[in-house]
């Protein structure tokens, strides 16, 4: 599991400031799978949530890895990828304002792709363990995370069935 104490999660995140919360707030309201929910309930996830940074090249978690946090990128931008025993598929380019690793929230499973940093990265991160006890308070968020992963999942997947090994997407 991912350390964030490495150094590689060390890129000069802002600790402590006390708009933090509204800032928080703020991007939840902009991503499509939390922006319906009502500020009050918006509110509760803002405050669990935690920021991460991670240093341009290292990875957020490694395919296989098992992790309990979905990420939305506050700053930078990262790709994830998927490792073949001939070769390395780049799924997707993320930026400012994706929400992504959300399986991670809902059950223990390992991770099916790497996330690596493509630029110094901040993320805002919530654990499953306070994920589900949103979810128990407010179950309407359910529908819209899940809505936003299953997204995501059919873009991967259409992506994965349309690639062959001469696309650029594939590296060796």
């Amino acid at each position: 599991m991912t350390s964030f104490t490495d150094p590689d999660f060390q890129c000069g995140c802002r600790t402590g400031e006390s708009s933090e919360l509204d800032e928080n707030l703020e991007i939840l309201r902009q991503v499509p799978a939390f922006s319906g929910i009502p500020i009050e309930k918006l509110r509760v996830y803002a405050y669990l949530s935690r920021r991460i940074c991670c240093r341009e090249g290292a990875y957020l978690f490694h395919q296989g890895e098992r992790d309990d946090r979905g990420y939305i990128i506050v700053s930078g931008k990262a790709r994830l990828v998927r490792q073949y025993d001939d070769h390395t598929a780049f799924l997707e380019t993320l930026k400012e304002g994706d929400f992504f690793g959300g399986l991670a929230l809902l059950a223990d499973i390992k991770r099916l792709f790497g996330a690596r940093a493509l630029t110094n990265l901040e993320c805002l991160t919530l654990d499953r363990r306070s994920f589900q006890k949103l979810l128990m308070q407010f179950p309407e968020l359910a529908i819209k995370v899940l809505d936003a992963m299953i997204r995501r999942i059919a873009r991967m997947e259409e992506k994965l069935l349309s690639m062959r090994y001469d696309d650029s997407s594939i590296s060796p």
